[in-house]
């Protein structure tokens, strides 16, 4: 009895496997189902999408990362244009560096300096003092050549590209002409170096003759008293003292042209007004309380 049953069952079970099967091949000969191949084919277009998605995002978010390094990593410059001014324009950057800047000059520098290296620009003229520090060269790049130095003294002139003149007061200096980088020439104390139809042309060069255009009338403008009065002691027979440090970051815009220590004490202590007492030959300026 039993035995009927389940072959009454097979049976039904392979008539109906073979009507699904008619039907299944009906309705891909209709092309109402994919069959096998097109079933492939559509995983393949599936995952080739899903692939150039991924693709799509991660280039999307190098992009979003480029721009977002590059501007972290950009520098912002400072520019000072002295435009025809008849002043010498002082600047004393963070590192302790001092500009004298010509009139008709732009001197454009960062905020503040990168690990590594000390890089400004200079259009027209400059002097320049540099503070030392061997592992950090101090780097200036004019419309013709790149001036690196480590610690010294020396004056830079340019003319728009039709020119560029280095005097050297102290230390030395490299030099290296921008469309030829193989030409380079080290400058020492009392050379002059000039760029001559794309050559280097070395002279002699008398600082205390030629070298002073800028100590004749020093222009501070927005600078700290403590590094006015380093430049003032460091080019004039002055030796201002701060009585503290506070005293020292008061900010002052102030013009000196040929002035004796005493005006420029005049002048300093009016100013700000700041008392000032000699003590042992040194000019000694605090708040006047």
């Amino acid at each position: 009895m039993n035995i009927e049953m389940e072959g009454d069952m097979d049976t039904k079970t392979i008539h109906s496997r073979e009507a699904w099967n008619k039907l299944h091949a009906r309705l891909r000969d209709e092309n109402l189902v994919p069959d096998q191949g097109v079933k492939a084919n559509s995983s393949l277009v599936y995952y080739g999408l899903r692939i150039a998605a991924l693709a799509l995002i991660l280039l999307v978010v190098g992009a979003v990362i480029y721009v977002n390094t590059g501007r972290r990593t950009e520098v912002n410059m400072v520019n000072l244009n002295t435009h025809n001014e008849a002043n010498t324009l002082i600047k004393t950057l963070a590192d302790g560096s001092v500009i004298y800047i010509a009139g008709n000059s732009l001197f454009s520098y960062p905020q503040e300096f990168k690990q590594g290296s000390r890089n400004v620009e200079l259009k027209g003229e400059a002097f320049f003092d540099i503070a030392p520090n061997p592992a950090r060269p101090f780097i200036i790049e004019t419309e013709e050549a790149l001036v690196q130095v480590l610690g010294t003294a020396f004056n830079v002139k340019t003319s728009n590209g039709r020119g560029f003149e280095l005097c050297v007061d102290r230390g030395t200096v490299k030099v290296t002409l921008k469309n030829d980088p193989s030409h380079s020439e080290m400058v020492i104390a009392g050379e002059k170096i000039s760029a001559v139809d794309n050559s280097l042309v070395r002279s002699k060069y008398n600082a205390g003759i030629d070298g002073s255009w800028y100590k004749q009338r020093m222009h501070f403008k927005d600078e700290k008293l403590q590094d006015i009065i380093t430049v003032l002691n460091r080019n004039f027979n002055t030796n201002f003292v701060l009585a503290d440090n506070e005293t020292g970051k008061h900010k002052l815009t102030v013009t000196f042209q040929n002035e004796t220590a005493v005006t420029m004490t005049g002048l300093l202590c009016a100013a700000l007004n700041l008392k000032s007492q000699t003590v042992n030959g040194s000019v000694v300026l605090s708040e006047n309380k």
